[in-house]
């Protein structure tokens, strides 16, 4: 691999890293942090936390299409700082809340720049790497998300227990990336060539793009985002330790397990995408992860090995479609709209996210604090997503220019 490519590959993977880190802080300290802020024992516990995240989805909806527009417009490299420069220094700020609105405020400003920094590093290590490399180098890639989830895991067990508000400062680490960006990575030929601009973001939904692209590739980025952040990446961990009675370690332990095995299913999209049509990959893996968090979040009511073991295979499965659409979304749309499109369909979803997020803390309160019962209703989004895989079109496996 070329050494300016080399760069690149190790620039976007650390923007993914440390955004699934970032994104990651808040269901981890959010039972100790709302604790704090509106007592432990309040009612409505499971409202508020899921107001919060829904705020903060909200702010990553609108950053995906902001800077992905950036993106098109200014250059990948220039936008992709920019937007690490926000979700680090906001995340950072988390930590100085007093109440659970301005934790909101917080949350929404660093939504804003992890929501660009997926359709940023993706476009941009797409357009840079040689093309019999992208498919692959794409996949390492997508493990990034889960190892910076790895490293908030790891910060909430090293740094929670001297308190929540040292967790978040942590998260303003990724801010030291936008020296090496600006340093070493330059803007992609692909980008560099394009003789005229986009001047319209909306230019995305002229039917062109849209029949049979735009909108079944944002269908499956609002099932796969809602089911995440409702199943996975928020309730899991509140799930352990409020429901089956986990401890800091259990909880660590448990999550750790589960993202490793997402990382397993990032890196395999891509040999999976090299062999097989693109909507058997996206069909076989909502449906084995609606599976497995059904019978998860419906069968375990204590801790025990059985919940590793699920968790493993959530991770594995769930890891496979995060992993397919860096891969797969780029191959839709030509270069001059790339980051706005995949902005829209990745991060823009979030808006039904943010719903879906508010749903899930009213079910959990219709429940009376049953998570599990909950997590089993969300889990039929993966079954939504697996039958919209089925109408996703095939590509010819390369980027359109």
């Amino acid at each position: 691999m070329h050494k300016d490519h080399k760069k690149v590959l190790l620039a976007t993977w650390l923007g993914w890293v440390f955004d699934g880190m970032d994104s990651s802080l808040y269901p981890f300290v959010a039972n100790q942090a709302l604790g704090e802020l509106i007592g432990k024992t309040n009612p409505e516990f499971g409202w508020i936390a899921a107001k919060v995240l829904a705020i903060f989805l909200l702010g990553w909806s609108a950053g995906g299409f902001l800077f992905g527009y950036l993106g098109d417009k200014i250059g990948r490299a220039k936008a992709l700082s920019i937007s690490v420069l926000a979700y680090a220094v906001f995340t950072g700020l988390s930590g100085l809340a007093h109440s659970w609105q301005e934790l909101s405020i917080f949350r929404f400003l660093s939504g804003l720049g992890i929501g660009g920094e997926w359709a940023l590093g993706v476009a941009l290590l797409a357009e840079s790497i040689k093309p019999e490399k992208r498919i692959m180098s794409t996949a390492f890639l997508a493990t990034g998300f889960s190892v910076g989830c790895c490293l908030a895991v790891l910060a909430n067990f090293l740094i929670s227990p001297y308190g929540w508000r040292i967790v978040f400062l942590f998260g303003i680490l990724p801010a030291l990336l936008v020296f090496y960006i600006r340093k070493n990575i330059k803007e992609p030929t692909a980008w560099l060539s394009i003789t005229k601009r986009i001047n319209n973001p909306f230019g995305i939904f002229s039917k062109k793009y849209s029949y049979n692209k735009l909108w079944i590739a944002f269908l499956l980025g609002v099932t796969f985002s809602i089911g995440s952040w409702t199943c996975i990446l928020f309730w899991f961990p509140i799930w352990v330790e409020r429901t089956l009675g986990g401890n800091l370690y259990e909880k660590t332990l448990v999550m750790l397990v589960s993202l490793l095995a997402h990382i397993a299913g990032s890196y395999l999209s891509g040999p999976l995408l090299m062999t097989y049509k693109r909507k058997t990959v996206l069909f076989s893996s909502y449906l084995l992860t609606f599976i497995t968090s059904l019978f998860m979040y419906s069968f375990f009511h204590a801790y025990g090995p059985g919940v590793l073991i699920f968790a493993s295979l959530l991770g594995f499965f769930f890891g496979i479609i995060p992993g397919s659409f860096a891969i797969y979304f780029p191959e839709l749309f030509p270069t001059k709209i790339r980051s706005t499109a995949k902005g829209f369909c990745y991060s823009t979803a979030r808006v039904f996210t943010a719903f879906g997020a508010l749903y899930s803390g009213y079910l959990v309160q219709v429940f009376n604090g049953n998570i599990g019962a909950a997590g089993t209703l969300m889990s039929f989004i993966f079954l939504i997503g697996a039958m919209i895989s089925l109408f996703a079109p095939e590509t010819d496996k390369i980027l359109p220019t």
